[in-house]
């Protein structure tokens, strides 16, 4: 499965006899706990091969592809049909290295007859493998938990003192570090107080464009704290940030969070009807040309180029090194991972989600609410609520000597 890691653990689970391997949701995003089914490539019962890809699933962010991890005949679960919503941690399909009769594929999700013992695994996502890498932990110690997120091994780093302060975010909710901000300049206020609401402090404090006041957060645990010295006011109430600003403790508001892309538009929308002037918040190393129309709510990141010509609507986030080409007209509420490169010409339109290092040729056009995973290279035009993907695949073995 991409982007996991797998540990084996003292806990048994049990499947029927003979021996099958389950595949279910995994977790992809910290946020998502809800995944929607946007491929099934086999039928039930038939025979798949070691890396055949079974099912994918999509996340707030991207769109993933589950492979078989060894051959045998796949049974999907009743409740696995296209477009389901299913929840981290339910079974999609079982692959058995024999094949079945129907009252043993009705065993298969029901839990009946005798089983054979198999190690479970914990789930533990990509980021979260990188910070039991970077402080040596045991991933045994993390208990309580089957899946294992970021801000579970932060809980236990912290608990530990084990913490690799620059890295955990529960370090700039301290007054250890502290934001050091021209004063005098226009006073923004920040919705959502996680790190993305610290890459908009790293771009206005190079900027000089404006200084945070305060930030929104609906996570109650954060509300009274401070990100990096600047203050967590309150949960985001529209009432509230209407009346802030009328009592002029700040000049304009931005959304900093990209995850979740329909919380993102929500919120936005619903700040554009209080009529509070909304910012734009651009590192000073963009290169933008100077005929250029943009919108208000976006934000770009450090080296984004957009050439003459561009049209920009509202509510994107940019990320660095993405480059937007002569006469593309960018709708709203996108989100661009790293060094996506346009050519001339393009037409994208609204909710659109990419990832990172994408190539999109000339005169291309893009619907609305689709999904464009890293690595590919657009030659036609998508329609409206598509997945792209990159079906290439890449191995990963241990470094032998004759390699060294």
């Amino acid at each position: 499965m991409q982007f996991f890691c797998r540990f084996p653990v003292a806990r048994k689970i049990y499947f029927s006899s003979p021996f099958m391997k389950k595949y279910k949701i995994e977790q992809i995003n910290v946020s998502d706990t809800d995944y929607k089914l946007t491929g099934l490539y086999k039928a039930s019962g038939d025979v798949v091969k070691t890396g055949d890809i079974i099912f994918t699933y999509e996340s707030s962010k991207a769109d993933f592809d589950a492979y078989a991890e060894e051959g045998g005949h796949i049974y999907y679960h009743p409740g696995a049909g296209m477009g389901n919503v299913l929840k981290v941690g339910e079974v999609v399909a079982v692959v058995s290295n024999t094949a079945l009769d129907s009252k043993g594929v009705a065993e298969l999700f029901t839990g009946n007859g005798k089983a054979n013992e198999i190690t479970e695994e914990k789930i533990i996502t990509k980021k979260a493998k990188a910070l039991i890498a970077a402080n040596n932990i045991d991933v045994n110690a993390i208990t309580g938990h089957s899946i294992i997120s970021e801000e579970v091994v932060e809980e236990y780093l912290k608990s530990t003192n084990k913490a690799a302060n620059y890295q955990n975010i529960e370090f700039y909710y301290t007054n250890a570090y502290r934001g050091h901000f021209k004063q005098g300049l226009k006073r923004l206020a920040i919705i959502g107080a996680g790190k993305a609401a610290l890459q908009i402090y790293d771009a206005i404090l190079a900027g000089n464009t404006h200084m945070p006041v305060f930030c929104y957060d609906n996570n109650k645990k954060l509300v009274g704290q401070s990100l990096m010295g600047i203050p967590i006011k309150g949960e985001i109430d529209y009432a509230q940030i209407k009346k802030d600003f009328e009592d002029g403790l700040y000049d304009e508001i931005i959304v900093s969070f990209s995850g979740d892309i329909n919380a993102r538009k929500k919120i936005f929308q619903d700040v554009l009807g209080l009529n509070v002037p909304i910012a734009n918040v651009i590192h000073p190393t963009c290169l933008i040309s100077n005929f250029v129309n943009m919108g208000v709510g976006n934000i770009l990141f450090a080296n984004v180029r957009i050439g003459p010509f561009v049209e920009i609507g509202n509510n994107n986030v940019i990320s660095s090194l993405c480059s937007f080409e002569h006469h593309n007209l960018l709708g709203s509420h996108n989100t661009f991972g790293p060094a996506v490169i346009f050519s001339g010409s393009c037409k994208i339109s609204d909710s659109n989600k990419f990832g990172t290092g994408i190539y999109i040729e000339p005169k291309i056009s893009i619907g609305h609410d689709c999904i464009i995973s890293s690595g590919v290279v657009i030659r036609q035009n998508i329609p409206s609520s598509s997945v792209v993907r990159n079906l290439s695949k890449i191995e990963i073995k241990p470094l032998g000597k004759d390699e060294e």
